[in-house]
């Protein structure tokens, strides 16, 4: 798991470097944004193709643009699951993004997740890792040249972040009452449409409330279980919060395909018993 985490690092420090810190390199105006959104994309699966061909323990990685399984290493043990940004639509808005990297031990199922990590780029070049090896949601912080470990994420029971997404005219009425219900009680509202960002903010923040429901326009929900939620569940739960599409725990709900999404809420003890008591 070491050799795969100095991977990801690595991984994190090229994009930084290459796409972030020359952003504009990528900023063609002559260029459609879905030509330079393929530019971006191509580039940063060349990075993360290169990092993982030299990592012996990886066995296969998977990329949410594609759904094409890469085989790397015949003997690894380890297949990752790559989001290279997490919403392209805004890199040329000068917004930090992120990549989400979820690690499976021999099999490509959620009961064989051992780790995940996701990275924030931009302003906020940090990355947090959570494992079963190890306790708690780890936080490092990108200084003097190098990633250093900062105090561990811990959720406390309530929050002040109320951080929804989905399209709001299409939002079931319940998921209306639970997000108007908490802005009531002075709930304060970030939302980027950045996973990664709007993770980073309710745990930096220790505490508050994520959603992206399922609405009429997307009635299976928006993110995608293998690529957006079951890493980000996976490190919200180390962290001490909970994770569910509405109803049931995101690590309890098997995807029968790469391409299966579902809904989202995730956040602190206060917040997630809103959830319940709303969407029951």
């Amino acid at each position: 798991m070491v050799e795969v985490f100095n991977s990801i690092v690595n991984i994190a420090v090229h994009i930084e470097k290459d796409v972030f810190k020359k952003c504009s390199d990528f900023l063609d105006t002559k260029q459609s944004d879905e030509q330079m959104h393929r530019k971006v994309f191509s580039h940063c699966k060349m990075i993360m193709e290169r990092e993982f061909d030299r990592t012996q323990s990886v066995k296969s990685m998977v990329m949410q643009e594609t759904k094409e399984t890469r085989e790397i290493n015949a003997g690894g043990k380890y297949i990752i699951t790559c989001n290279a940004i997490d919403n392209m639509e805004l890199l040329d808005v000068d917004f930090s993004l992120g990549s989400i990297f979820g690690i499976y031990e021999n099999a490509l199922e959620i009961q064989s997740l051992k780790a995940a990590i996701y990275v924030t780029y931009g302003p906020t070049f940090q990355m947090v890792y959570a494992s079963k090896d190890e306790s708690g949601a780890k936080f490092f912080a990108y200084e003097h040249g190098a990633f250093r470990q900062q105090e561990s994420f811990t959720l406390k029971d309530k929050g002040k972040i109320n951080s929804t997404g989905g399209d709001v005219r299409t939002w079931p009425l319940e998921h209306k009452a639970l997000v108007e219900g908490l802005f009531n009680e002075g709930y304060r509202l970030r939302f980027s449409d950045s996973l990664s960002l709007d993770t980073h903010q309710i745990l930096f923040k220790k505490g508050g409330l994520y959603s992206n429901p399922a609405t009429k326009a997307d009635p299976t929900g928006r993110l995608e279980l293998y690529f957006d939620a079951y890493p980000i569940a996976f490190i919200v739960e180390y962290a001490g919060g909970e994770a569910t599409d509405g109803k049931v725990r995101i690590l309890d709900k098997p995807a029968q395909s790469l391409e299966e999404k579902t809904p989202l809420y995730f956040g602190s003890a206060y917040e997630m018993q809103k959830v319940k008591e709303q969407l029951a």
